[in-house]
């Protein structure tokens, strides 16, 4: 790894230190009960019995044990400390937002191994540390953080693993976090198949220190992680006739029963003016699998937060949660109720974040068609390494397709879930941000619509912390 300029390690750090500040303003005035599902239930739970609850014990239940073990064991810490209840609640609130705190600096090491120029790996971590779903989800209470973090240091100790020449130190720690990662959330499986296409690519391009132990590694580090997996996926054959099982298949009857409609989903159209023009979950986009996906990762389209900023009789947020659970469009109550400035904002982040999905989308291509061909010679161990970014990308987006189609509703097409890949996805604005390295008017301009999605971020979480410290 080269040494980062000075002028690059000043922003690296601006970024950083943005980034941490916003999670943590965000957090501080963020109910712990303002989230999209009940995940102190199953802590509490546990607390009440010290053993882990049946998986149809509660809704939130039937994932995997992680979160819910490590915030067990912190609340039971501070109640013996003789902490008050509230206090307690909101200390394991602070759980998924030191999560994500992390991630920032698990994906700084993750660029760092990746030998972009200083502009591209500025501009990939600026759009990571300035992502406002990143943010939301940073102060919002839940197990999704935990795995955005386990899934971004599997990637960077398999990185390191590389570069190192396999060491058992490093192998070990690779193994001991992918062992981890794979029982924080179903959607942390997805490590399994991104490291073994990885070690596959070494295999395949001959790297050092030879195929045999190339292959022995890629098998060794994955043993934990299946292990614990069988161990997990055992009981719940046995239990529940399924080694997954969720919560929608364990209370099938009654989520039926609670009116929600099943949605005609379109799972080809991409229609980016439909979500800039309403900026909420609207009768025009939100049956648009690609458009929601990406829409949501730039603003609050549920939403959580816009309920402090705009607090209009709730009459109207009754009816907008009658529209989000229901399947007839008749109830959209419209956008009238929402300031000009809400509006406006989202309109504008949402516009903003055209430019990270084109860089992505451009870094994607660079590593599909040739790795480092497009800016010179290959380079077989470069290209080695890249191939666990489409893989990712692949995995986790293949896992919301087949949720939406066993489950066609509105909550399956949510981009908390396509922060998994968010490692990949930084990468690869890193790597569509390298191929304007020497175009001074193009760095020009990616430079400054990164800088504005970053003003723009930080003036609306400032907002939403001024909105809600005085509600």
């Amino acid at each position: 790894m080269e040494a980062l300029s000075p002028a690059a390690r000043r922003v690296v750090t601006a970024c950083l230190v943005a980034g941490v500040a916003l999670r943590l303003m965000l957090f501080a005035v963020n109910p712990p009960t303002n989230a999209f599902d009940d995940h102190y239930r199953p802590i509490s739970l546990m607390l009440e019995t010290g053993e882990l609850p049946a998986k149809d014990a509660c809704w939130e239940c039937y994932h995997p044990p992680a979160f819910y073990v490590s915030s067990a064991l912190v609340a039971a810490g501070a109640a013996a400390a003789g902490l008050e209840p509230l206090t307690i609640q909101k200390i394991v609130h602070f759980l998924p937002c030191l999560y994500g705190i992390c991630t920032l600096f698990a994906l700084l090491g993750v660029l760092r191994r990746l030998g972009l120029s200083d502009f591209a790996l500025c501009v990939a971590l600026a759009t990571a540390c300035f992502l406002p779903r990143h943010v939301y989800m940073s102060a919002i209470h839940s197990n999704d953080t935990i795995a955005y973090l386990g899934v971004t240091v599997c990637v960077w100790l398999t990185l390191r693993a590389l570069d190192g020449g396999l060491r058992p130190g490093a192998l070990a720690w690779l193994a001991g976090a992918m062992a981890v990662t794979v029982v924080t959330k179903y959607t942390g499986l997805v490590v399994v198949p991104v490291v073994l296409a990885t070690f596959g690519a070494a295999w395949l391009f001959r790297l050092a220190p030879g195929r045999g132990r190339i292959a022995a590694a890629g098998a060794l580090v994955c043993v934990p992680a299946l292990v614990t997996l069988t161990l997990f996926a055992l009981p719940n054959v046995r239990e529940y006739g399924r080694p997954f099982p969720s919560n929608l298949e364990l209370f099938h009857d009654e989520w039926l029963a609670s009116g929600r409609g099943a949605r005609d989903v379109d799972f080809f159209g991409f229609h980016p003016l439909t979500t800039i023009a309403t900026p909420i979950l609207s009768p025009d986009n939100r049956d648009s699998l690609w458009t929601v996906l990406w829409a949501r990762t730039f603003f609050d389209m549920e939403p959580r937060f816009l309920q402090f900023t705009d607090p209009v009789d709730a009459g109207w947020w009754d009816a907008y949660d009658r529209f989000l659970g229901g399947a007839e469009d008749e109830a959209w109550p419209g956008t009238a109720a929402l300031g000009a400035t809400t509006l406006l904002t989202g309109s504008t982040l949402i516009s903003l974040g055209l430019l990270p999905l084109a860089l992505l989308v451009a870094g994607l291509l660079r590593i599909l068609f040739g790795a480092g061909r497009l800016l010179g010679p290959p380079d077989p161990a470069r290209a080695a390494r890249l191939q666990m970014f489409p893989v990712l990308i692949a995995g986790v987006m293949a896992g919301i397709v087949l949720t939406t189609v066993k489950f066609p509703y509105t909550f399956s097409m949510k981009s908390v879930y396509v922060m998994n890949a968010l490692p990949a996805a930084v990468a690869c604005v890193g790597l569509g941000a390298q191929l304007f390295d020497d175009r001074p008017w193009a760095r020009r301009l990616v430079a400054g619509g990164t800088a504005l999605l970053a003003l723009v971020c930080t003036v609306h979480v400032l907002t939403l912390f001024t909105a809600m410290a005085r509600a």
